[in-house]
């Protein structure tokens, strides 16, 4: 469980810098700096944009994993209580 944990905070991290990234580099090229040379806008949107969606995907990849383990832990939850009281009524 550990180990998945560790694994959700690293694409949580890298899905928020994938898309800071993105946005950064759609904003600076695109914006702030003109280009030396000959660079298409095409080619530095589409790098940002990819980025901006890698970023959105692993992020959604994230919160559905989070949401699987809290519903899991959820569960065994539940079912340790239901043996419990099984065991407790068996005992009476």
């Amino acid at each position: 469980m550990a180990k998945n944990c560790d694994s959700t905070k690293i694409q949580g991290g890298l899905a928020i810098a994938s898309f800071c990234v993105g946005t950064l580099i759609a904003c600076v090229c695109l914006f702030v700096i003109d280009p030396k040379g000959d660079i298409e806008t095409s080619a530095i949107s589409l790098v940002s944009e990819f980025l901006i969606l890698c970023g959105a995907l692993l992020g959604a990849k994230v919160a559905f994993d989070l949401k699987l383990q809290r519903f899991e832990g959820d569960l065994h939850k539940k079912v340790d209580d239901a043996i419990e009281r099984a065991e407790g009524a068996d005992k009476k």
